[in-house]
């Protein structure tokens, strides 16, 4: 009997033993959280920022890294100044058939199919998005939280750079409860009232993109794809600033502490549904966060073209610039810029350096333009097409002789009066 249960406590220890080890090895096989070091953070934040801006000849765009300080408000990037890569930080361009390619400075003024964008608020426009790898942190499925950091700066440029701010280091943290893209914005403070005004902002941390966290699962391996919060977001937009207009379809607002930056820089309008033709524009556009870079998720295909209220005409568009299949980031090609309606381009745009959203720029915007003077031309009978020069000979004999016989007639007249 001692023997036997000897023998049945061993199979049970076995047993107990043999559970746990597989146990262990299953719970090795899928562990709660993972670290990554190469994840590839991809943005286009919203499609106002890739379109023709409202100053004639200038658009919105992207370039990697920072910018040269211009010195003032008011003043168009240089062709040599924009940048396609800048560390970790690149931009990439959609193509036609829906396909990525490194971004070129000609491609900045054309869609996605090569021809020059259409009018400022049409919803045309270039389909670039920014690009971050190198990111590091950890991710748990099981908890659904992840804490992703990227290093690397992008500018924004508005109007061609009339006003601008850089995005640094943004970082992904994703909790039990929230979802949230941060980062540290910086730029110049602004005011319209005042287009030399050129102060540099302190470098200021904000919530780029509020995530919705319900729906949202975090993935054992590639990565995901998410739409930021932004219709139904309210803004309160401070006195004296551009009304947050909440009717229609796609009124709402980026995060507040984001769009409160803004203001500061003179951009804040382009952030918030404010009732100009733009507002379709200014939602917000789906994040993609891939575990890796060198197998990134595909991004969402991005929604089509919807004309805002009050759309304007679309204007006729000049010759595209050249894109180059194989770009040099460092030595963009030039872009041919649009004329101005009336007026001759001039080499260097003033314009208020806070911007407000419309579709007439005020009169500082292009006061370094002048509208050039009417000339109306005068022509004379002998430069009308169809008269020859024997013509006139003919017509001034004609006359003379009836001169002639007019002068006949009354001297004859006159006789026969003094001889009665």
């Amino acid at each position: 009997m001692r023997l036997l249960h000897t023998t049945v406590a061993f199979a049970l220890a076995t047993a107990a033993v043999t559970v746990g080890l597989v146990a262990g090895a299953s719970a090795e096989d899928e562990p709660a959280s993972f670290t990554i070091d190469d994840a590839q953070l991809r943005w286009g934040l919203n499609v106002e920022s890739n379109s023709r801006a409202f100053a004639p000849g200038t658009y919105n765009l992207f370039s990697a890294g920072e910018i040269p300080n211009p010195g003032r408000g008011g003043v168009a990037i240089k062709p040599e100044d924009w940048r396609a890569t800048a560390g970790q930080v690149w931009l990439e361009k959609r193509r036609a058939d829906g396909s990525y390619a490194r971004a070129t400075y000609a491609g900045t003024q054309t869609d996605t199919n090569g021809a020059p964008l259409g009018a400022a608020g049409s919803g045309s426009n270039s389909g670039h998005q920014v690009v971050i790898g190198g990111g590091d942190g950890t991710v748990d499925p099981e908890a659904g939280t992840a804490d992703i950091r990227w290093q690397g700066t992008f500018t924004v440029l508005y109007y061609s750079g009339y006003t601008y701010f850089t995005v640094t280091d943004p970082r992904l943290v994703v909790t039990a409860t929230s979802a949230r893209l941060l980062g540290t914005l910086g730029g110049f403070e602004t005011d319209r009232n005042d287009p030399d005004k050129w102060v540099p902002l302190p470098p200021t941390q904000a919530t780029l993109a509020n995530i919705p966290r319900a729906g949202l699962e975090l993935p054992d391996e590639g990565g995901f794809n998410a739409t930021p919060v932004y219709r139904g977001v309210r803004y309160d937009a401070p006195d004296g600033g551009t009304d947050h207009v909440r009717s229609g379809p796609d009124w709402g607002s980026f995060p507040t502490s984001y769009v409160d930056f803004m203001v500061k820089a003179g951009a804040a309008p382009y952030w918030y549904s404010s009732g100009g033709a733009a507002d379709p524009h200014k939602i917000a556009l789906p994040i993609t966060v891939s575990y890796s870079a060198g197998d990134p998720v595909d991004p969402p295909a991005p929604p089509p073209p919807t004309p805002g209220p009050g759309t304007p005409t679309q204007p006729e568009a000049p010759e595209p610039p050249s894109e180059s299949p194989t770009p040099t980031p460092s030595q963009p090609p030039a872009p041919t810029q649009p004329p101005a309606p009336t007026a001759p381009r001039v080499v260097e745009q003033r314009a208020p350096a806070s911007v407000v959203e419309t579709t007439t720029p005020p009169a500082t915007t292009i006061a370094a333009q002048q509208a050039p003077p009417v000339v109306y031309a005068h022509t004379s009978s002998a430069a009308q097409p169809g008269t020859s020069d024997s013509d006139h000979r003919w017509q001034w004999w004609l006359g003379s002789l009836l001169l002639l016989a007019a002068a006949a007639l009354t001297t004859f007249s006159s006789l026969l009066k003094g001889t009665r």
